[in-house]
This record gives C-alpha cells, structure tokens and sequence, in this order.
C-alpha cells in the first residue's frame, strides 16, 4: 500500500491559473518600469524565501546579482527582452524546476528555427533530422562546428547557455544543442558543418520551422511510441514495458490491463527513458507489483520560516543562549516532510519477481527519477543508459506581469540515505553513453545492452 503521495512534478509546467495571465489577452508591446521592477522584485523575494538549493550555487550572491538586473530589466525594449533578462538571472539559480515563462504565444513572434534537428554528444552537435530536400545540403550525421563564425562550444557557452535554467551540466549542453539554431522568425540561420566524409561546408537555412508541417528525413533514433504505456515481446520469454509518463492515472489501468501477460515474462526490460514525470503515487503504485521487499521513496525538506526565530537569530553572534536561532537568520532551517516513511509495500504474493533491467536516460525525469529511488533496493533491478535529467521537487507557481508565470522548486528530495540526485542525476548500474557513431548509427545501443546483459543472465 502507499502510504504516503507526493507530487513529483514533470519538467514540462501544467498550465497554471493566474491573475495577469486571466487579465491579458494581448501581450504588451513594453511594461511601464514599475511592472519590470514589480516582477524582478518579485522573483527575487519569492526565490529567496522559498528555494531549495542555494547551497548547489555557494558562488551565486543572489542579492548582489538582483541588485544588477534592476538597470538591465528598465533597459529592456519589450516584453519579450524584459523576459529573457528574467531568463538570464534565473538562469543562475541552475535548477530545472525553478523556471520562468513567457506569456502564451508571445514567443511565436521572436523565435523561430530552422528545420534541422540537432542532439548532443560529447559536447557535439550532431545532426540527426532535417527537412526533406535538405539532405544533400546538410547529410546526416554532419556536425556543426561553428555558428555565426563563433566555433560552436563557445557560442552555446556565450548565447545559449546562459538562458537555460537545468540542474546538471549534461542536461545543460543538451538542452544548448537543441535550441543551438533558435533565432527571429524568417532569418537565416548561418553555420559551418563537417560532414561524416569529413568535408567543412557554410550553411544558411532559413528560421521558418515553427508552427508548419515539416517531412523530415531522419536518421533513426530511439524513441517512444508515442502512447502512455506499450507492452510488447522482443523475445518468447523477454517482455519490453515502456512507461512514458506518469501524469496520467490511465497508465496504472493501462499496466494492469496487461499484468497477467507481463507476468508470463522470464526477464522484463522497463523503458523509462522517454517519461518526463508527473505523479509519484502513479509510479509506486505501479512498481508495488514488481517488487519483493517494502520500498522506501525519497526523503525531502523545505525551507523554514518564522519570522521571531529569524530576529532573534540575528543577535546570536552577541548572545549565547540565540545560538540555536541562528540558522532561522541565515536561511539555513528546514523542515522535513511530515511523514518521513514514503513507503510503498509489495502487492501481493504473487508479485513478478523476475531479471529486470530498466532503460534510463535524459529524458528520465522527476517522477521518473523517484520510480528509480523506489526501486534502488531491488536485487533483480539493473539500470542501463545515461545519467537522468536530476530534477524534481513541488514548485510553486507565481504570476509575473505581461501575463507570463515563474515557478521556484521549493521541496528538495534525496534518496532515504541521503544520497542527492537533484543536481547530479542517477547514474545507470551499465553506463551507455551517446557517442557521435551511436547517433550516426540506426541502433538503439542501450536496448540491445540490456537485452544482451538479460540473455546472459537467463
């Protein structure tokens, strides 16, 4: 049984009720100053109150750089660049649940990409995708070396990356890759590629992809099928699982729906390399019937506040019996979650206790990543693939002026031993990493390495 439920909420925001967002119905051209100083303000005191993880940023003094936005947001020309400044402070803070968001639709106006698609190995971007009839002028498999004339790490490193908000630095470069070529619609993206022959070539491809139906030519990379749930059988005695969310209840349905046929499985491969999170009820409830042992989740705490401890705090360096108020004045008190014991109970006898081994990667997310700490003590779990996204918590959501939204990650979850993963990842038990001849080739790497380690164990 589960005892306690704890949202773990996906990367991806739920839409949020909100007053400006309610009110707007067109996105202002420009915000007078005392919106922009009302919003930085805003963020400011809400972050500095209620984030979780000032100590992973011990060289950022958040004061100090609020007080140096305060000239940059005034000198911003609209809303849209008042919001990348936003983006640019919180940006610091390098956690992947603590984000900021542009008002609906205002982005279709000043962003825009070509339709080439890029993903990140090594620090490389490597091209994966492209509209069909491009080929011959961008080969698969090319890789781009330089943007704008700037060589490609340093340009991510100087235009890209210092607007992306992620918890871990592989995250950060994926993320940097993907959106390398984002610019103002209808302009031409410029670049130099080296094609897998090994010729340097300059590209210019218009920024039109956005919102139009584009056939792309791609080489072939692992994915989902786009559905909640898939079962199916790679061999007579091997099942493949694949949970690709947990934001919806119909996934436990969906899994329980084909229980008695996973059951018949001698080894079971679990593919959660696509699930982006949601709730983490929906994955204990789910891995109840995989398990062996009483599981215990993640353990988490929040920022404490109250405000005469705070006072009193403050006098701590003058008298002795203050000392315990101390952390109260330093922002450095927490409160552990009301029921410590997050725990999930086999349900039944009849559990399938089989080799199990579960395909994990960037894409691994939130309640996704609390899946993985529920089942960190099974014996007959083995993970396979690359660290996972190492984000996760309870965000709040706050309106900002213009009509857009900012959310802070204000719980801060750990393995039950303390162990972190926000901010680093859970590493796999089998490291397969992405390598540039991985997305070259049409393999999925990771499968075929847990197939092969299940055979041998079978």
């Amino acid at each position: 049984m589960l005892k306690k439920i704890v949202l773990a909420f996906s990367i991806v925001a739920a839409s949020a009720s909100t007053t400006y967002a309610d009110s707007v119905d067109i996105v202002p051209e420009n915000l007078s100053d005392e919106e922009k100083l009302y919003g930085l303000s805003l963020f400011w005191k809400e972050v500095s109150y209620n984030f979780a993880f000032f100590d992973q940023v011990p060289d950022l003094d958040f004061d100090a750089r609020y007080q140096e936005f305060i000239p940059r947001v005034l000198a911003t020309e609209n809303t849209y660049e008042y919001y990348r400044e936003l983006k640019r402070l919180n940006a610091l803070l390098q956690d992947g649940h603590t984000n900021i968001y542009y008002p609906k639709g205002m982005s279709a106006k000043y962003l825009d990409w070509p339709a080439v698609r890029l993903a990140e190995a090594g620090h490389q971007a490597i091209v994966t995708g492209v509209e069909k009839g491009l080929e011959s002028v961008i080969p698969l498999g090319s890789v781009v070396v330089s943007v704008n004339g700037q060589d490609l790490q340093a340009y991510l490193k100087e235009q890209v990356m210092p607007y992306i908000a992620s918890s871990t630095q592989h995250i950060l470069w994926s993320i940097a890759v993907r959106d390398a070529l984002g610019g103002k619609p209808d302009t031409m993206a410029e670049f130099s590629i080296e094609t897998p022959d090994g010729k340097v070539k300059e590209v210019q491809v218009k920024r039109d992809a956005r919102g139009r139906e584009v056939e792309y030519t791609s080489i072939k990379q692992p994915a989902s099928n786009g559905e909640l749930f898939e079962f199916k059988w790679l061999e007579s005695d091997i099942g493949y699982m694949a949970l690709n969310g947990f934001h919806d209840r119909a996934i436990i349905d969906q899994f329980k729906s084909h229980y008695d046929e996973i059951v018949k499985s001698k080894g079971l491969i679990i593919d959660l390399r696509f699930n982006t999170g949601g709730s983490s009820a929906y994955a204990g409830e789910i891995i109840s019937y995989l398990a062996d042992r009483i599981l215990q989740g993640s353990v988490w705490k929040t920022p404490k506040h109250i405000a005469a401890y705070k006072a009193l705090g403050s006098f701590a360096n003058q008298f002795e019996q203050f000392e315990k108020y101390r952390p109260y004045a330093e922002g450095t008190m927490w409160e552990f979650g009301e029921d410590p014991e997050d725990i999930v109970e086999p349900k039944s006898d009849s559990n399938h206790i089989v080799p199990t081994y579960v395909l994990i990667g960037r894409n691994t997310v939130s309640a996704a990543e609390d899946f993985l700490v529920y089942a960190d003590s099974l014996e007959h779990f083995t993970t396979v693939g690359e660290p996972t996204y190492g984000s996760t918590g309870q965000p709040m959501f706050v309106d900002l002026p213009g009509g857009g939204t900012f959310r802070v990650c204000t719980k801060r979850d750990t393995f039950p031993d303390g162990r972190e993963f926000v901010g680093y990842g859970i590493k796999p038990d089998i490291l397969v990493e992405s390598t540039l001849a991985t997305l070259r080739s049409d393999k999925d790497e990771v499968l075929d390495r847990a197939l092969n380690e299940l055979r041998a164990k079978l």
